[in-house]
């Protein structure tokens, strides 16, 4: 008797820890592209007018669960890219798990290999691909805006796990409270994964999410602070486990979901 009982603790223990680490998780893919020059708007008519139709075809074969295309309004640093592609998924192996080519015949069924094979000359003739990410997804408050201030961060040496905390127990609490006022329709923080190495210039983001532009870098540092001593009145404001890298904005030109 006593041999089953701890069998079945085992196996409870089993199962509790698979479910905590099968939990559904989202990633994301996230392209950077230089656009030729003057031809940035050229680039996303294509998109809208064929591409979304492709990421149309991909999402209802449920590769990814959603396509977005931003264009880089102003950054604080100097980035070499002007336009962000980002696909969602719950797995890693999703992002290639079928061939782009294969949906293009299905969301143009009538074009032929040639003019196929020539739109396809299109996409890479007005854009460069400048580097290519992967996140994973810590911790998020999840809305809708059409622009995105993307914060780039770099953890402090031996910190990261500090700054995960501070994040997710301080600083979504803080974005909690500015998206119930208005300020702000989403919050979102997630963590480099695909490449990292000590050196990376960043290992974070934050996005924060707006409907409206005027919203963008409108939050200030008082009103951080004040949030802050409302929601931890008795608590000192934690010592800082990270540096800000680059403050993008950017706004959506095309989003399937």
């Amino acid at each position: 008797m006593k041999k089953l009982i701890i069998t079945t603790c085992l196996l409870m223990s089993v199962f509790f820890t698979f479910a905590q680490t099968s939990a559904k998780q989202t990633f994301y893919l996230v392209n950077y592209y230089k656009s030729d020059r003057g031809k940035t708007a050229e680039y996303i008519s294509l998109i809208k007018t064929y591409a979304s139709k492709i990421w149309k075809e991909k999402i209802k074969q449920g590769d990814v669960a959603s396509y977005t295309l931003y264009s880089v309004l102003t950054s604080s640093g100097d980035p070499n890219y002007d336009l962000v592609s980002i696909q969602s998924a719950s797995s890693i192996n999703d992002f290639s798990k079928t061939n782009t080519a294969d949906f293009m015949k299905k969301a143009f069924p009538g074009m032929d290999e040639k003019t196929l094979s020539g739109m396809a000359n299109m996409y890479t003739s007005l854009r460069v691909p400048v580097k290519t990410e992967i996140y994973s997804n810590i911790t998020a408050l999840r809305g809708e805006g059409d622009y995105m201030e993307v914060n780039f961060m770099k953890s402090l040496p031996g910190k990261e796990g500090e700054y995960e905390r501070q994040e997710k127990e301080v600083y979504q609490p803080i974005h909690q409270e500015f998206i119930k006022n208005g300020n702000r329709t989403g919050w979102y923080f997630n963590r480099l994964i695909v490449p990292v190495a000590d050196g990376s210039e960043y290992n974070y983001v934050t996005g924060n999410l707006f409907k409206d532009w005027d919203k963008s870098y409108s939050i200030t540092m008082e009103e951080y602070l004040s949030t802050y001593k409302r929601l931890f009145p008795k608590t000192p404001l934690p010592e800082a486990a990270r540096t800000m890298v680059r403050t993008d904005v950017w706004k959506i030109e095309v989003r399937e979901k």
